[in-house]
């Protein structure tokens, strides 16, 4: 039961994501290597992002891999494209503006594993475990034995964003206000700050407050934590017995 809320809020989640209407950037080198600026002056950083259809891995500092293996296990070659025996992953050609990560959903599913999507790293928190059957480059899923708790982690590029620039950064509370209004109507909305930066968490009171139809009414709290960051929009969900609270598991358990 559950398991079917998380991936339909999921799946609003992402509608509402999709309706924003990846900034361009530029790659440049410096001394220490080559790192992707993006047109509002930031920067790529802190995983795998895809750049004109190919997947590469940003240190924290900025700076893209090559010649090695990530830190989550994949290969990359000399260009920093990520590889498989050899040979460059590309993304499909209609999907060639996503930025997920080629994380393999059907591995690895004991605590303590980690995942990353598009920049995101969690950590499997002991108790839950990764759902194959629903989860995807750029939504994960995670559940507990009885799957009346879970955590999804979830990332979706704004699509033409580069036309608005520096406005989306100055108005991203307004705009992620808005997006969850599509989600529901939420009871109460906070702003968390957290190792990974600054987070909107948005609280619905179960099915009711909700603008989707689920098939079942659960009463259940719903906690969404929300951001833009560069042109995409990150989200945490959590609902139900996860047996760690919603800000714990943003806090200790993403990077």
């Amino acid at each position: 039961m559950k398991k079917q809320l998380l991936t339909f809020v999921a799946a609003g989640v992402m509608a509402a994501a999709m309706s924003f209407s990846a900034f361009a950037g530029e790659w440049k080198e410096d001394q220490t290597g080559w790192w992707y600026q993006n047109d509002d002056g930031s920067y790529l950083n802190n995983g795998w992002n895809w750049i004109n259809g190919r997947s590469y891995y940003f240190t924290p500092e900025g700076y893209c891999l090559t010649n090695t293996t990530t830190p989550d296990g994949y290969t990359v070659d000399a260009s920093g494209a990520w590889v498989v025996d050899g040979v460059v992953q590309a993304q499909d050609g209609q999907q060639a503006a996503e930025s997920q990560a080629p994380a393999d959903a059907g591995s690895g599913q004991a605590a303590g594993q980690t995942y990353s999507i598009s920049g995101l790293t969690f950590t499997v928190p002991a108790g839950l475990t990764l759902d194959e059957d629903t989860s995807e480059a750029n939504a994960l899923f995670f559940f507990n034995d009885n799957h009346d708790g879970g955590v999804a982690v979830l990332t979706q590029d704004i699509p033409e964003a580069a036309q608005y620039g520096a406005l989306l950064e100055q108005y991203g509370e307004v705009i992620l206000d808005e997006a969850m209004s599509e989600v529901g109507v939420p009871a109460a909305k906070g702003v968390k700050q957290f190792p990974t930066g600054t987070w909107y968490c948005y609280l619905y009171n179960g099915t009711d407050s909700l603008n989707i139809s689920v098939g079942n009414d659960i009463s259940e709290q719903i906690y969404l934590y929300a951001r833009l960051k560069g042109a995409q929009v990150q989200m945490v969900m959590v609902v139900g017995n996860t047996g760690i609270s919603p800000d714990d598991i943003v806090a200790n358990y993403l990077r």
